[in-house]
């Protein structure tokens, strides 16, 4: 399967805004509209538009210009080969994203369904709301190879975030649900205003100060995550037992960080 390949004519001189160009737009893809800093100009006077659609669409060359790739998709799958902007995989819903190179800022910002996997680096603000919106990502999965800028899961309110690398301050902040998994260096106040969710984490050293020490357990619901994500099931190793630490609860949440027991 080849489908649709987006190949750029050359150097961009603007932030170039890709929303509404999904492997299953119908017509000519070239002539489709798209931002172009505080213009518009069509698709085709920036790319080389090959290919025929079958539900992949291909960038050939990435670039941190690139802008809201993948927004809105709900079938199919695009592959970026290099890097991309801000609002990667925005409001998502299904399909599947991959680029591999690194992402801006609220990549993933309120997906619904469907993958986004990202193998260098995420900016802040990783799944988190968008201007304007109340909650972050409801749904899906998201694997960043790297690491994650500020406030990665912020008010995440589902889904499977598994971020391989460091994840920076404020990781998790005010989460309703949901699961963020960091397996690098925690930066500080992780979970700050938790209300609900799970974050799985190398060391409770910068969770908020909310957070209560509750013990080892055995826990069978590692059990039922892993059956269904396997990326958790990577992460726990077949290992059921956890350390437990209950918060925030400055705020009366009841989520939890859990480190997992070697």
């Amino acid at each position: 399967m080849t489908g649709l390949v987006l190949t750029p004519r050359g150097a961009f001189e603007a932030r170039v805004d890709l929303s509404g160009v999904l492997p299953s737009v119908e017509g000519d893809l070239a002539k489709l509209k798209i931002g172009y800093g505080a213009a518009r100009a069509e698709l085709g006077e920036l790319f080389d538009v090959s290919g025929a659609a079958d539900g992949r669409l291909t960038i050939e060359s990435g670039g941190a210009q690139l802008d809201r790739v993948g927004a809105g998709l709900s079938s199919g799958e695009i592959v970026v080969k290099g890097d991309v902007g801000h609002q990667v995989g925005q409001r998502q819903s299904g399909g599947v994203i991959v680029v591999k190179g690194s992402a801006g800022d609220y990549a993933a910002s309120e997906l619904s369904g469907g993958k986004i996997a990202v193998a260098g680096d995420v900016g802040a603000r990783l799944g988190a709301a968008g201007d304007g919106a109340k909650r972050g990502m409801s749904g899906g999965v998201v694997v960043i190879g790297g690491s994650a800028g500020a406030r990665a899961g912020e008010r995440l309110r589902g889904g499977v975030v598994l971020i391989e690398g460091d994840a920076a301050e404020g990781a998790g902040t005010s989460m309703i649900a949901g699961t963020l998994a960091v397996m690098g260096r925690l930066g500080r106040h992780a979970g700050r205003g938790m209300k609900r969710g799970t974050l799985f984490v190398s060391s409770p050293e910068e969770l908020a100060s909310g957070f209560a020490d509750a013990g080892e357990h055995d826990l069978v619901m590692l059990r039922v995550l892993a059956r269904r994500s396997h990326e958790l099931a990577h992460l726990f190793g077949g290992r059921t037992r956890a350390r437990r630490f209950a918060g925030d609860l400055t705020l009366g949440g009841k989520g939890e960080a859990l480190i997992l027991s070697r």
